[in-house]
């Protein structure tokens, strides 16, 4: 059920850069090339910077996931150029609609090219890229990005068996895009971090019914190979999992709590997560799940500063926006463009 609107919080820094009077390219067509882009202040090398309220997040690699603005049925001609507009330097692609030729592939390529943006990624189904991984290689290496990635669970089963049936695919799939000077990855909801359903008494079926505290994901960190199998974390599905998964019953039958903290599984092994999806939300008034908002809410639920802070160095990531729910922004926050906005200024001030 959504929120009602009186407990929808207002959002910090909503900027007036007047991104919905932009002009459109002056080309009608689907893909065109557009023009000059002119960027915002940022360090030279478009790294890191630290002042004196702390680090912040490196300009250059701040991105945004186009699912975020899918409800704009305007071509790439127009969109591309509008978020570089805003500062976005970095492009992750879910899909690229109706364009399936090479020569329409490299003409995206010159809008980005044109407009300072680089294609860090893309999501694409783990069936298409099973099926059709060839294909989908030579796309991302015409983009020129360096990771090309999924948003599917490796499965939905709670059963290590499942787990282990798959990861044999994702690292074939990991070891083909490595052949080709790519990497390939996971991006995460919450179900990956459940508990596993790993111990006994077995069900009618010889299924085991108990946990023994490990989660789905990270019991498939040692499943793929480091060295061909990549993850993207999406912060927010994170923190929901936090929210969402708390208990499981033992092999002996008793309660056990253990809270997730994202903070530690990065901790771990940081070199496998050079992706994040930057995505804010609040606790419902029950306390039972998170509710995804643009970034830079004042009682958002995710400890961005912390998280942040945790990593060692903040320039071998890239730090991608993305709002699932973007294209529902109220007309006073500036609609699904205002939201947009106002999240990449927000990231943008970060600091910690």
């Amino acid at each position: 059920m959504a929120p009602d609107a009186s407990s929808v919080p207002n959002l910090r820094g909503l900027s007036r850069r007047g991104v919905l009077g932009l002009s459109a390219c002056a080309a009608a067509t689907a893909i065109s090339v557009a023009g000059p882009f002119t960027g915002v202040a940022q360090a030279a090398d478009g790294g890191a910077v630290r002042d004196s309220r702390g680090r912040r997040l490196p300009v250059g690699k701040i991105g945004i996931q186009l699912y975020s603005i899918r409800t704009d049925p305007a071509p790439f001609a127009e969109k591309l150029p509008k978020l570089a507009q805003l500062g976005f330097k970095e492009i992750e692609f879910a899909g690229y609609g109706t364009v399936t030729s090479d020569a329409d592939i490299l003409a995206i390529r010159k809008i980005l090219d044109d407009n300072g943006l680089r294609a860090v990624g893309g999501h694409v189904g783990f069936g298409t890229l099973w099926g059709d991984l060839t294909r989908q290689l030579d796309i991302a290496e015409m983009l020129g990005m360096d990771y090309l990635g999924t948003a599917d669970a490796p499965t939905g089963s709670r059963y290590p068996a499942d787990w282990r049936a798959v990861a044999d695919r994702y690292n074939a799939v990991g070891g083909a895009a490595k052949a080709r000077g790519l990497k390939f990855y996971q991006h995460n909801h919450d179900g990956e971090y459940n508990f596993l359903l790993d111990v006994g008494p077995l069900d009618a079926n010889g299924k085991p019914t108990r946990s023994s505290g490990r989660r789905g994901l990270e019991y498939f960190f040692g499943l793929t190979d480091p060295e061909l199998v990549w993850f993207e974390m999406d912060i927010y599905w994170a923190y929901q999992a936090q929210v969402r998964f708390k208990t499981y019953v033992d092999e002996i039958g008793a309660t056990r709590r253990d809270v997730f903290d994202p903070i530690k599984t990065i901790a771990r092994q940081q070199e496998r997560f050079p992706l994040f999806h930057v995505k804010d939300g609040y606790l419902n008034a029950e306390g039972t799940s998170l509710v995804m908002t643009n970034f830079g809410v004042s009682n958002g639920y995710v400890p961005f500063e912390s998280f942040f802070g945790s990593l060692r160095s903040l320039d071998r990531h890239h730090y991608i926006w993305e709002n699932d729910n973007a294209g529902s922004t109220p007309p006073e926050e500036g609609g699904m463009w205002g939201g947009t906005e106002s999240s990449y200024d927000n990231m943008r001030a970060l600091r910690f």
